[in-house]
């Protein structure tokens, strides 16, 4: 015990410092640090029966995020291209950081499921809807519900169709009666409804899940902390890109970004800024980005003289039209 007391008031500045400077390293702010990321491959999460190869790409764009530090917060004062967040933007009422990492999984999950409907029926594939699920991924008023409860039954009626929920919304008066799925164990809730500009709701945002049956069939490999929707389009290209005979890269380096509905419709996403920057440091050729990100995304290019086609797209048919017009 001596040696350890006079080791530490031999070394005690050194030892204060160490702490210190692994404290100022590792202390958590509420700010998120956006910054350029790069290209994705996902070609190779795609595992379908008799798939066909690719010469070029069809990668995902990401934004490279981390929890702000002191560093990493100073940093983004002095770096172009790193800018602050605050982590109060993220959040949906009062969430924690588990809640916003469970959404960004949920929104993934329903992604990949849009982006293999989308692409299935494009390639004129075998997909039958067996059944599906009304997931919340958020809630804007106390109302007892939690991100990632299931919604079975609305005043008895078991909800066979997201539409039914809004229906049976509509014809309440101050509350609801829901069976709920949290953590695999069913239970009832009352939840209040609320009307506001003659729009009746309970207070949550909700995604639709659903099974299918696939000829052939499809497997996704994505990892448990990768997370969002804004690559639903590229997904589903690179599906669609499996199933078909004819290779739509045309031998070319093309990335992109943008969300998915079932029916095909790309969405705009957030941070458009650094995914051009990643795909021009990646080399790619050709960039696909929702329509509604197009201007943002083409003013980069511009004002950076980047050597790199930027398309914008409102739907799944529009980005593969685009390449057999322009590639073939």
């Amino acid at each position: 015990m001596k040696k350890i007391i006079n080791w530490i008031k031999e070394d005690f500045f050194y030892i204060l410092f160490i702490v210190i400077t692994f404290l100022v390293c590792n202390i958590g702010l509420p700010y998120h640090v956006l910054s350029p990321g790069g290209v994705m491959d996902i070609n190779n999460r795609i595992k379908v029966d008799n798939k066909y190869e690719t010469k070029g790409t069809l990668d995902l764009l990401y934004v490279a995020e981390r929890k702000a530090t002191i560093p990493t917060y100073l940093l983004s004062f002095i770096l172009r291209d790193w800018d602050l967040e605050s982590v109060d933007n993220i959040k949906v009422s009062d969430e924690s950081e588990k809640d916003i990492e469970l959404r960004n999984s949920i929104m993934l999950n329903n992604s990949l499921q849009n982006a293999i409907f989308s692409a299935y029926n494009k390639a004129e594939k075998t997909i039958k809807v067996n059944g599906q699920e009304i997931i919340v991924i958020a809630t804007l008023q106390d109302n007892g519900l939690e991100i990632g409860d299931v919604i079975l039954k609305a005043n008895g009626v078991e909800l066979k169709d997201s539409r039914e929920l809004i229906t049976i919304i509509d014809s309440c008066d101050d509350k609801l009666n829901l069976v709920i799925k949290r953590k695999n164990k069913e239970q009832e809730i009352v939840v209040p409804v609320v009307e506001e500009n003659n729009v009746k709701h309970i207070g949550i945002v909700y995604v639709t899940n659903y099974d299918y049956d696939l000829d052939p069939e499809l497997k996704l490999e994505f990892k448990n902390k990768e997370g969002g929707a804004s690559g639903g389009l590229m997904i589903a290209l690179n599906i669609y890109n499996s199933l078909i005979e004819e290779d739509i890269t045309y031998s070319h380096k093309i990335a992109g970004t943008g969300t998915i509905d079932m029916y095909g419709n790309v969405g705009e996403i957030d941070g458009v800024k650094y995914k051009i920057i990643g795909a021009y440091k990646s080399k790619m050729e050709l960039v696909f980005v929702p329509q509604e990100n197009y201007e943002e995304a083409n003013k980069v290019v511009k004002e950076r003289n980047y050597k790199m086609k930027v398309v914008g797209v409102s739907t799944f048919d529009e980005a593969v039209d685009y390449l057999e017009k322009n590639y073939k």
